[in-house]
C-alpha cells in the first residue's frame, strides 16, 4: 500500500478506537502496528513488535520523570503545600482577594517541588477552599483560583510535561526546566492581578477578612518554607549551574524530600509506602503510553506523512508566525478531549519537525505548548483540574466550577499572548547556562 494512504487510514482507525472508548495507549500502539504492517510486511513489523518494548523503554533518559514524580508525592507528604499555603496567607491575606492569591502563591511554591497540576488541585483544593468559604468567598471564584493555580504546577520546574516534551522532541531537559520559571512565575503574577481586579469590580465575591497578623508572625512563618526552598534549591540550582544533570538533580531531589518526608510526617513509613505505590503506578501508565506511542510515530515515519506536512507548510505563501499560530491552535479542541500526556505523544511527532523547519525554537515552542496543556486542565468538558474539584465537593455543580475558571482562561490567554511576541522571556534564561 501506498505510504501515505496507509499514514491517513492509521490517523482514521485511531479516531475511530478513540470514540469507542478504547485507552489512548492501546490506540496509537493499534493504529501505528498496522500502519507498519500496510507499508513493510509482516517481518519488519514482527521485528518492530518483539523489540520496540524493551528499546523504547530501557532509557536512561526515562529515569527523570519517575525521579521527579516521587519527588512530588514524597513532598505533599512531607506537608510542604500546608506551610506554602500558610506562609501565604499570612504575608497577603488581608489584601483585597488575599486569599484567592494566597492560594495562587502556595500552589506555585508546591509546584516548584511537585510538578504535579492534579496533586496540587487536589491538596489545595482541601486546604484553600473551606478556608476562603469561612470568610464567604463565592465558589466560583473559591474553585476558579483552586483549579487555575493548579495548572503552575505544569510549567514552574520541575514540570513532568516538559520533561515529556523533552523525551519526545529530544530537545534538552534541563534547559527545558529552566525556560519553564520565568513563564509560570508570569502566569501567576497575572493570576494576581486579576484576582485583585475581578474583586475591584465585583467585591462580593471575596469580602475582606478580619485577621490581623504582625510582621514579627509573618517573618517568623517564613522559617517553615524551607523544605520548598531546600528541594527546588537542590533540583533547579544544580542544572542551572551545571552541577546535575536532570536525571541526577530528580534522584537529589527526591533524597531530600525523603528526608524532610522522616523528618516533618507523623505516619511516616505510611506515607513512604502510598508515596512509592502511587509513584509504582503513574510510572506504569507511562510506560505503556511510551512503548504504544512508539508504534504510532513508527508509522508516521514509514507513512511520510510529516515530512510531506513539513515541506507541504513550508512551501505555503504565508508567515512562519501564522503558520506556527495554526499549529498551535490544535491544542485547544484537542486539549478538550485528551489527556495532557497522550496529547503529547500524539502531536509532537507530526508537529515539532514543521516547527523546527521553520526555523523556531523548539524550547520556546515547548513552553507556548504547556501553556496550552494549562488552558486543557480547566477547559469543558474534560477539564482534569475541574473533576477533581468535584471530587472534593460533590455537591458543588460542575457548572459553577467551570464558570470560576473563565476569567483565569482569559488570564491564560493574556499570558500566551505575552510569551508569543516576546520569546525572550523564555529563552534569556536557558541561554545564560552553562
Amino acid at each position: 500500500m501506498e505510504p501515505i494512504t496507509a499514514g491517513v487510514l492509521m490517523i482514521v482507525l485511531l479516531l475511530v478506537l478513540l470514540s469507542i472508548g478504547l485507552p489512548i495507549a492501546f490506540s496509537l500502539g493499534i493504529s501505528g502496528a498496522i500502519c507498519i504492517y500496510m507499508v513493510t510486511g509482516w517481518d519488519t513489523t514482527y521485528g518492530f513488535l518483539s523489540t520496540t518494548p524493551f528499546n523504547t523503554s530501557a532509557s536512561w533518559l526515562y529515569v527523570v520523570l519517575p525521579l521527579f514524580i516521587l519527588m512530588g508525592m514524597l513532598s505533599y507528604s512531607a506537608g510542604i503545600n500546608q506551610d506554602a499555603f500558610t506562609i501565604a496567607n499570612y504575608w497577603v491575606g488581608r489584601i483585597k482577594g488575599g486569599l484567592a492569591m494566597a492560594t495562587i502563591i502556595a500552589c506555585s511554591i508546591f509546584g516548584a517541588t511537585s510538578g504535579s497540576s492534579i496533586a496540587a488541585a487536589a491538596t489545595m483544593g482541601k486546604l484553600a477552599i473551606p478556608e476562603m468559604r469561612r470568610y464567604k468567598y463565592s465558589m466560583e471564584m473559591a474553585a476558579g483560583c483552586v483549579a487555575g493555580g493548579g495548572t503552575l504546577s505544569v510549567m514552574i520546574p520541575p514540570s513532568g510535561i516538559l520533561v515529556i516534551y523533552g523525551i519526545i522532541t529530544e530537545e534538552s531537559i534541563g534547559r527545558l526546566l529552566i525556560a519553564g520559571l520565568l513563564p509560570g512565575l508570569l502566569s501567576a503574577f497575572i493570576y494576581m492581578v486579576g484576582i485583585y481586579i475581578w474583586c475591584t469590580i465585583k467585591p462580593t465575591i471575596a469580602p475582606p477578612t478580619d485577621v490581623s497578623v504582625s510582621w514579627r508572625v509573618r517573618i517568623a512563618s517564613l522559617r517553615n518554607g524551607y523544605g520548598a526552598v531546600l528541594i527546588f534549591g537542590v533540583v533547579m540550582g544544580g542544572i542551572y549551574t551545571g552541577i546535575f544533570t536532570p536525571t541526577e538533580a530528580g534522584a537529589f531531589g527526591a533524597g531530600v524530600a525523603l528526608i524532610l518526608l522522616l523528618v516533618k510526617s507523623k505516619s511516616r513509613f505510611y506515607s513512604l509506602r502510598e508515596g512509592l505505590t502511587e509513584t509504582a503506578k503513574v510510572t506504569c501508565m507511562f510506560f505503556t503510553i511510551v512503548i504504544c506511542a512508539h508504534f504510532f510515530t513508527l508509522g508516521l515515519t514509514v507513512s511520510g506523512i510529516p515530512r510531506t506536512l513539513v515541506t507541504y507548510l513550508t512551501n505555503l505563501n504565508m508567515h512562519p508566525n501564522v503558520i506556527l499560530v495554526m499549529l498551535l491552535l490544535v491544542y485547544l479542541p484537542l486539549g478538550m478531549f485528551l489527556d495532557t500526556v497522550s496529547l503529547l505523544f500524539l502531536t509532537l511527532p507530526i508537529l515539532f519537525p514543521v516547527v523546527k523547519s521553520l526555523g523556531f525554537s523548539g524550547i520556546w515552542f515547548g513552553i507556548l505548548v504547556t501553556k496550552l496543556i494549562e488552558v486543557s486542565l480547566i477547559t469543558p468538558p474534560l477539564g482534569l483540574n475541574v473533576y477533581v474539584i468535584k471530587g472534593i465537593l460533590p455537591e458543588v455543580e460542575i457548572g459553577t466550577i467551570f464558570r470560576g475558571c473563565i476569567p483565569f482562561l482569559v488570564m491564560d490567554i493574556l499570558t500566551l499572548m505575552i510569551l508569543f511576541l516576546f520569546p525572550q522571556i523564555v529563552l534569556w534564561l536557558p541561554s545564560t547556562m552553562r
